[in-house]
This record gives structure tokens, sequence and C-alpha cells, in this order.
């Protein structure tokens, strides 16, 4: 216990004295212009991934035929990059006053607006909560304390609102949630906080805010007892049932299983991109990857975007980038700073025989050998790969037939030491990469 308070000292030792970035969050929009619209949200606690999964796994996998759904897959996006639960205390206790000094007011300031926005009539708030929450005791793992597995509302009834039965949505809810029960004790509960009536924690949480704006508004618990994809089952049986009491329509693209959300959210195609001219693999990297190109700008401005809505940067004190998916680790980058250059779209590489067009940024398999063909104004160089002493004077690694056994193997940035980079150069300007992957 004393070395995790220690620690927990340190930690926040290290944040005043190095503050994290705040990072604003996303919104994306899944629309049809029919109402109505429902408002979902995951993530304001950093270390709950079965929210921020499960909003990630439905943008990327359902469709809405009728109705919209606003999605912000991560609100707290500086605290899942960290795996903390607020690493500028907890986030869902910020909407009842908030002094402007606060590192997150422009983000609580934010998400208000857009909780008050006419087009906005409900609001699902997704949680991974501890335990089994039960009406009564049962045991220390079920109890009315316990905060996993159910549907929370701060009353049973919304005047003024376009959904005002608040309970009665829950329950139609709950029940649809305990139709597909992977097990009996997992079944869930309504959990009606009456916050109006005296519950001053619950007073300062999102939902009560968009309730005191006369908007709609649950929050889903998924246990944290359960593994990952069996919380993000949770959620999205949640989201679900939610929008069929709400009237929207929708189209899912895979079968509801936890195994099927297993597979998704551990895709081995899983990419990150960077600045839009480097492209790395999620799952496979080695633990470290030296000289690695970044732009000379913060770490904040540096655009990520990828397969999936939970890829990050996130800096540490020893100047390590560690490259994050949720809360999953890919690889700690040793960079290398440049000024970057976004003039070179596309390059030619003989793959195998065939000479082809690549965009900068892809993975291009290799079963025997490439070449690179040379290119006017721009550079080459192979990490890795060493010019014959015959060609040390060479301007560049061009026009070289290049082999896996060519390659040294320590300079691979995978763990199957089959990926290499090809970084490409103006003068002094980074102009992108392209990942040679043989087979």
């Amino acid at each position: 216990m004393r070395i995790l308070i220690l620690f927990f000292s340190y930690f926040l030792f290290t944040i005043a004295s190095n503050p994290v970035p705040v990072l604003d969050f996303e919104v994306v929009k899944k629309e049809t212009g029919n109402s109505p619209t429902l408002l979902l949200i995951g993530g304001i606690q950093g270390d709950e991934p079965g929210g921020f999964n499960a909003t990630n796994i439905f943008l990327k996998n359902y469709q809405i035929l009728k109705g919209n759904v606003w999605v912000v897959p991560v609100l707290n996006k500086h605290s899942m990059l960290l795996n903390h639960r607020g690493i500028y205390e907890d986030m869902n206790r910020k909407f009842a006053a908030l002094p402007k000094t606060d590192p997150e007011y422009d983000v609580i300031e934010h998400i208000k607006s857009l909780i008050v926005n006419p087009e906005v009539d409900a609001i699902l708030h997704l949680h991974d909560g501890s335990g089994f929450y039960r009406p009564t005791y049962v045991n220390a793992n079920m109890n009315p304390d316990r905060w996993g597995a159910c549907s929370i509302i701060d009353q049973e009834y919304l005047a003024d609102s376009k959904f005002p039965n608040l309970g009665v949505i829950a329950d139609n809810t709950i029940s649809y949630i305990n139709k597909h029960l992977i097990k009996p004790e997992h079944k869930y509960h309504k959990r009606d906080t009456k916050t109006a009536k005296g519950d001053i924690e619950m007073e300062k949480a999102l939902t009560f805010f968009a309730v005191k704006n006369k908007k709609s508004a649950f929050a889903n618990e998924a246990s944290k007892n359960l593994s990952l994809e069996e919380r993000v089952y949770y959620h999205l049986l949640a989201i679900e049932g939610i929008m069929q009491e709400l009237g929207i329509q929708y189209e899912r693209k895979f079968k509801l299983s936890p195994q099927n959300i297993y597979h998704l959210i551990n895709d081995a195609k899983l990419n990150i991109e960077i600045e839009d001219n480097i492209r790395l693999p999620i799952y496979g990297l080695k633990s470290e990857l030296n000289f690695f190109p970044l732009p000379k700008k913060s770490i904040q401005s540096i655009k990520v975007t990828g397969d999936s809505y939970l890829m990050g940067l996130s800096p540490r004190d020893n100047q390590q980038i560690f490259v994050k998916y949720g809360n999953k680790l890919a690889t700690k980058l040793n960079p290398q700073y440049f000024d970057f250059d976004h003039s070179l779209k596309q390059v030619k590489i003989k793959v195998d025989g065939k000479i082809q067009e690549f965009k900068i940024g892809s993975i291009i398999d290799v079963k025997k050998s490439f070449e690179i063909i040379p290119l006017e104004d721009y550079r080459a160089n192979i990490i890795g790969f060493v010019l014959p002493k015959d060609n040390a004077k060479k301007p560049n690694e061009v026009g070289v037939e290049i082999t896996l056994n060519m390659c040294q193997s320590r300079f691979s940035i995978d763990k199957k030491e089959k990926i290499y980079r090809i970084e490409f150069y103006k003068g002094e300007l980074f102009s992108g990469m392209v990942l040679i992957r043989f087979q």
C-alpha cells in the first residue's frame, strides 16, 4: 500500500511540474436528417475502456437508417492515453461549478454546448463500474454500493423534454439487455439516484447537467469485473436498447457476441497514421523504435488518425512518445524531430520485379525483393540497409534491388523482424515514409 501511495504522490508531482496537454474531444455524426438525435458519450474517465471501445466499434460497424446519433468517442482523451481515471481529477464531477483556471474548463464548456444543442434530444453516457449493482445486499460484490451492470437515471420523469419517461425507457432498455445475458449473474437493474433530492455528488455529473437543461439522459454501467469484450458487449446492447426506445433505426455489420467484439478490438490490421505521411501497424511492433521522425511542433498539434478513433500519441518525461490505441501501448518512440514536407504524394517501387506506384504512408508486402525507383529532388533512406562500399558515394538508396537478408534485423520495427522503414527526404525536410513488409 505504501508503494502505491508513493507512486500516486509521484504521479501528482509529475503532473504539477510537467502539465499534461489537455486534448479536446472529437464529435462524429451519423445522420439521416430525421429526428430524433441521440448524443452518445464514452471515455469521461480514462481508465474505463469498455465505454470508449464501445463507441469506437459503434462508429465503425453500425449504420443509422433513421434518426441521428452524434458520438463523442473519448471525452477525456488525455487521461485515456495515460490510462488514468482523471489526470486533473474526476471530469464527471465538473458540471455544476468550475473555475476558469481548471485545465479542463474549455473541454467542459465544449461538451456542455453540445448537450444543450437544440438538435440533441437524449444523451447516453457510458461508464465501467465496479461489481454488480443490486437493489438489496447479496454479497460484497453484489449490493447497492456497486455500480456495475445497471442503467442509471437521475429521476423517473422529466417534464418538458422530448422523451420524458426516463424510468420507462430505462426499464425497457434493461429488459432488452437482460434477454441477451452471457451469464445470469450479469443481470442489469435500474438505479435511480434521485439526484435532485440531495445527492450532492451526482449533482456535479454530466447526466444531471443534461436533465437540468431538459435533456433526457441515461448512463450505462458495464461491470469492471468482466473482460473488455464483455463490457463492450453490454454497452452495445444498451446503445441498441436506447435507440429502439427513441425510434432510431440501425443496422449492425457483425453478429453481436463477445468473441466477435474481441476480434474487432484486437484486429491485427489496425494502423495508426501520423501527419498523413507515416503509417504504423498497431500490433506486433517492437517495444521501442529509435530515431523515429516526428514534426517539430507540440504533441497536441500533431495530426493522428487511423483505423480507430482511439489512436493517440502521449509524451513522457524521458522524452519518449508512447503510441497508444486506447489504453493499449503499441510502442515507444525515441523521436528525431524534423520539419515536415508534404509535397511528395507517391513513390515508384519495383516489388518482386514489377514497378508500382504507392502512396506515401503505404505498407507494402514484398515476397522476395524491392527496389526504389529514383526520385528527382528527393532521397531515400532504407533504415537497416547499408550500401556496398563501391556504392558509398551514391546520393541515396535508390536503384538497388534489396532482399530481406540485406537488411539488418535490429533495425526492423516489428517483433518478427520482417518490416523495415523507407524514409524520404527533400533536402533536410522529412517527406514521408513507407514500410516494406517481407512475407
